[in-house]
């Protein structure tokens, strides 16, 4: 029988530091086996599945447009040609015509604004078109009051006035040069025949172009032939350009007292 032998003291000794090694680390948080050697966790693919994902489509390009751009698209700015043998020979049908003839202002029938006035007039003013705030008529909003009080300074008073417009409704950005190749020069200078004005004040130079001029002209009072009769204008700035600036008004007002000496 063999009779076991009992374990060396040294035995003991290293067992005990090994097992207080071993609790300081775990104590430490480490209790696992690392190796600094990479390894690969994933099986690699085979070469005949080794293919590419195609790329994902690209987003949708949002084309934004400005306030311009949206106001350009808006139906009544493209220039199409007006009937001109449809104009009607007296003023009150020439009215009528005014408000309801689709060519003037497409997609713009309940927008329209009528001329104002009696026909012999003292003087006939042409704005380029109706104001947002011409809510009961033409020149009742906050304009109205600035040409009430210049009428009244040239001493003439509002019935003896004839208020026109080239376009019968308001129109973002209006390009007149293809306005009046599309006919809008030929009704203005109609409706002034039929007005028969004494004088005609053309405010917004722009609108020049409807009687083949340029802004160049509006210098100076001009003559344009209104169905083979001859009409004294005076080109003016746009209203509310000529009520903002004392210097605008300052001319004006003397080139008016020189056309009316």
């Amino acid at each position: 029988m063999i009779q076991a032998q009992p374990p060396d003291s040294r035995e003991f000794d290293a067992l005990e530091t090994l097992e207080g090694a071993l609790d300081w680390w775990r104590e430490a948080g480490v209790d696992a086996d690392f190796s600094d050697e990479p390894s690969g966790w994933l099986a690699e693919p085979e070469a005949e599945k080794d293919v590419a994902a195609p790329p994902p489509p690209p987003p949708p390009k949002i084309v934004r447009k400005n306030a311009l751009e949206r106001a350009l698209d808006r139906p009544g700015n493209a220039a199409q040609s007006i009937d001109i043998a449809a104009m009607p020979d007296t003023l009150e049908k020439f009215r009528e015509w005014w408000m309801s003839e689709p060519s003037l202002a497409e997609g713009a029938l309940d927008r329209r604004v009528p001329p104002a006035g009696v026909a012999s007039a003292k003087v006939m003013l042409v704005l380029p078109q109706p104001f947002e705030t011409d809510r009961e008529g033409l020149l009742t909003g906050e304009a109205g009051k600035f040409v009430r009080a210049l009428l009244g300074a040239m001493g003439i008073a509002g019935h003896e006035a004839y208020f026109a417009t080239a376009l019968p409704a308001p129109m973002a950005m209006p390009e007149w040069d293809k306005l009046a190749a599309a006919g809008l020069g030929e009704v203005t200078r109609h409706h002034i025949a039929l007005a028969a004005p004494e004088r005609v004040i053309l405010f917004g130079r722009e609108q020049l172009a409807l009687f083949g001029r340029s802004t160049e002209d509006a210098r100076a009072p001009l003559t344009i032939d209104c169905a083979g009769k001859s009409v004294a204008l005076l080109p003016a700035p746009d209203l509310r350009n000529l009520a903002r600036s004392a210097r605008r008004r300052e001319t004006f007002w003397n080139r008016w007292l020189d056309w009316t000496a």
